[in-house]
């Protein structure tokens, strides 16, 4: 059994970015990334905007500084070559230490391989996981959807986005849904907020510690989540964050076994939920003094 790479990271690393296990290469040299058919450092430094040192020491100061910590899904492993498809023994890491001495916000998953052991395997269930394009070889020939998939991701420096029912999460959620709902659509803020907030929880992203956009987590049946309550607040859309935070809830909901989405759409809104894969499944009906209409999504395993 071959042993993977120490962790990089430091008290004020927010963001984990997690790889299968190291290449070949990467276990000689003892740096990740290190084959050079692997476009990671090059992908990494586009999306953020900064110039590659090249230099292995300096390229993880700048992640670093960054906030940005690196390891793998792998401690131990058996593997022929480097492919993740060869993989035959492996164990995954213990990450309990690590989240322990970090304040970890986001994971972020470099291919297939990734993805599936964090889901298969429970791991970061209160943390948002994002999927991303390998930066493996395999990949270059898509070199500029993967450049945009982490340019997305890394988004988070100013970005961030928060789940559960704490007070002070739940006083962001209804600040957002009085904004939008009560006092912009005019809906009776008795009807806005009902006996479900008292226990459910909520998605909020915040923009330089602002939030701007909420869905309450709310569950139909055991395999139908509902993206309920869904709001950007007015100076922020039309900006990609309703869409990435409603990718963030699909997401935690198919790791937790949900494998459908369904909400009411507003009218004005349906163009917004068919780009981003919902279907509409009802005739129009009236609901909070509003025209919507009953859409679904089957969700599946996103980005790799």
């Amino acid at each position: 059994m071959q042993t993977g790479l120490a962790p990089i990271y430091n008290q004020a690393t927010e963001v984990l970015i997690l790889g299968s296990a190291p290449s070949q290469i990467s276990l000689q040299k003892q740096e990740y990334y290190a084959n050079k058919g692997n476009q990671f450092w090059k992908t990494i430094f586009q999306a953020l905007g900064v110039t590659d040192p090249l230099d292995y020491q300096e390229r993880v100061r700048i992640l670093l500084a960054h906030k940005i910590g690196l390891w793998d899904v792998y401690d131990t492993f058996e593997r022929k070559g480097s492919m993740d498809h060869h993989f035959q023994q492996t164990t995954i890491n213990d990450f309990s230490k690590l989240l322990s001495q970090a304040p970890i916000k986001k994971v972020i998953a470099n291919g297939k391989k990734a993805a599936i052991e964090i889901q298969e395997n429970h791991l970061f269930t209160e943390l948002e996981v994002i999927n991303c394009l390998s930066t493996s070889g395999a990949n270059n020939g898509r070199a500029k959807e993967r450049l945009k998939d982490w340019s997305n991701a890394l988004q988070m420096s100013q970005e961030a986005i928060y789940f559960g029912r704490d007070a002070w999460l739940q006083a962001a959620a209804y600040h957002l849904r009085y904004e939008v709902f009560v006092l912009e659509q005019r809906i009776p803020a008795c009807w806005e907020f009902d006996a479900l907030d008292l226990t459910a929880n909520y998605f909020v992203l915040f923009q330089q510690n602002i939030p701007v956009a909420t869905i309450r987590y709310q569950a139909i049946s055991p395999d139908i989540i509902q993206p309920d309550r869904f709001c950007v607040a007015h100076s922020y859309r039309k900006q990609g964050f309703g869409t990435r935070l409603l990718k963030v809830f699909e997401e935690k909901a198919f790791q937790e076994g949900y494998r459908y989405a369904q909400l009411s759409a507003e009218i004005d809104a349906v163009a917004f939920y068919q780009k981003v894969g919902y279907q509409i499944c009802s005739d129009s009906f009236e609901e909070d003094g509003i025209l919507c209409i009953q859409m679904k999504k089957t969700l599946v395993m996103t980005s790799f």
